[in-house]
C-alpha cells in the first residue's frame, strides 16, 4: 500500500460526502452566484484547494505514522520467504499441495 493512493481515496471520498451532504443546504445563494464567484471566486477556490489539500496530507501523515505505508512491502516479503519454503514445514506442504491442486 501506499500512503498517497490512501490519502487521495479518503480525500475523495470525504469530499464527495461533504458535497452531497452540504450540497443541499447551499440552494439559498443560488440567484447570488454569479456575483458571488465574480468577486470571490478565487479565494474560494484557492480556500477549498488549500483544505483538500490539506486534508490529504493530514490521512498521508496518519498512514506513515501507523506504518501503513510499510504494509504492503512487508506482505509481498513475508509471502515471498513463505513460498521459497523458509516458513513452518507444514504450511510449506500445504502450499505445494495448493499449487499441485490437491485441495484436501
Amino acid at each position: 500500500m501506499r500512503p498517497w493512493t490512501i490519502s487521495t481515496g479518503f480525500t475523495a471520498t470525504i469530499a464527495g460526502a461533504v458535497l452531497l451532504l452540504g450540497g443541499s443546504r447551499l440552494d439559498y445563494p443560488g440567484p447570488f452566484w454569479p456575483a458571488i464567484l465574480a468577486d470571490h471566486g478565487v479565494a474560494l477556490a484557492l480556500h477549498l484547494a488549500l483544505a483538500t489539500l490539506s486534508l490529504a496530507v493530514a490521512i498521508y501523515a496518519v498512514a506513515r505514522a501507523t506504518g501503513l505505508s510499510d504494509l504492503g512491502r512487508r506482505v509481498d516479503l513475508a509471502e515471498r520467504s513463505v513460498r521459497r519454503g523458509e516458513a513452518d514445514a507444514d504450511l510449506n506442504d500445504a502450499l505445494n499441495r495448493d499449487a499441485e491442486g490437491d485441495w484436501e
